[in-house]
This record gives structure tokens, sequence and C-alpha cells, in this order.
């Protein structure tokens, strides 16, 4: 006879999620494994059994956070590299506030590098390709491109989640890149 399994795949989301919630309220201090249990229901046994232990269940939290986070950031590249870095800095921003709990888990302490190198990576990937196409200047450094950016959306973002921007901000934060975008356009050549 077959053993019912007792601890299954809705219960392993439970966890996940609420640990991504305690994550991003106290950091990875914060995560208690008997109280996350008593939260989703359950019992330390059931994290053990799914997760083996906390460091595992971390790791699980921080891989669900930039799996789901990267989905958004998956732009196909159209015919403007400078559209699309505006793109992507909207889906940024979808992302962040589609799992907020997630995204925090992501740039809390020590988790913090991986983030910042899931946005900064495929920022960097645009800046080049629009440099390439001369769409921005040939002198621009990708680099630092790319965290003025990140920085732009990421603090655009957190000002949102706190209520410190006016209504209707996915416009203006397009408005916004387009701005500091364009003091990077390649000079038009007569």
């Amino acid at each position: 006879m077959v053993r019912p399994k007792v601890h299954d795949e809705a219960l392993r989301r439970r966890l996940l999620e609420r640990a991504g919630a305690m994550l991003s309220a106290g950091g990875p201090a914060a995560l208690s494994l008997r109280t996350l249990a008593h939260d989703c229901g359950t019992s330390t046994t059931a994290v053990y059994s799914l997760f083996g232990g906390k460091p595992a269940l971390l790791n699980a939290v921080l891989e669900e956070a930039l799996l789901r986070f990267t989905a958004h950031l998956a732009v196909v590249p159209g015919d403007d590299p400078v559209a699309d870095l505006v793109r992507l800095g909207a889906a940024y921003r979808l992302g962040a506030l589609a799992d907020p709990h997630l995204f925090d888990a992501m740039f809390t302490g020590e988790l913090q590098p991986v983030g910042a190198q899931a946005a900064l990576g495929r920022l960097r990937e645009l800046v080049e390709r629009a440099v390439e196409d001369k769409a921005l200047r040939p002198d621009l450094d990708p680099a630092t491109a790319a965290v003025t950016l990140w920085a732009t959306v990421h603090g655009w973002v957190s000002l949102q989640r706190r209520g410190l921007l006016p209504d209707d901000p996915a416009p203006r934060l397009e408005e916004a890149l387009h701005t500091v975008l364009d003091g990077w356009r390649a000079p038009v050549t007569i």
C-alpha cells in the first residue's frame, strides 16, 4: 500500500510565502521555524521534511523570489533599445509589486547581492545593446548607467510602496526613465 503524502506542494508554497514575509519583516534572524510552522498550521517536522532545515528553506525562498522576479524581467528586445530599457524598468516595478515580501527578501542582509545581480545583469545587457546600436552615447559606461537606472526604478518602487508618490505612478516612472535616458542619447548627426 502506498503511503499518502502528508506534506504536499500546497503546504510547501504556504511555507515559502510565509517565510518570505518573515524575511521581509526582519531578515534571516527573524525566521523561526517553530513560528513559521505554527503560522502555517503545521509542525516543524513538515518544514524539515520539505526543506531539510533553515539554510535550505532560506535558499528555497531566495530561489522562488529570483524565479518570480526574473520572470518579470524577461523583456523581449524590440526595435528600439531605449524603449526596451523603459519597458524593463516598468517590468521591474511590476515584479516588485507582484510579490513585495519576496522582493524584500532578495534585498535583505546577506541575500542582497543576489537580488542586485538579478536586477543589474539584465539592465546592463540592454544598456550595452543600446550603446552598440548607437541609441545611447558611445562613451557611456554600461555599468554606471545600469546602476543609475536601477537606483531610479528601485527608489521609485520603494517610494510607491510607502505611499509617497502621486496617483498613477506607472506613466510617471516611464517619464522619469525617458528623462534619464534622454540625457544619454547619442548625438544626432546630419
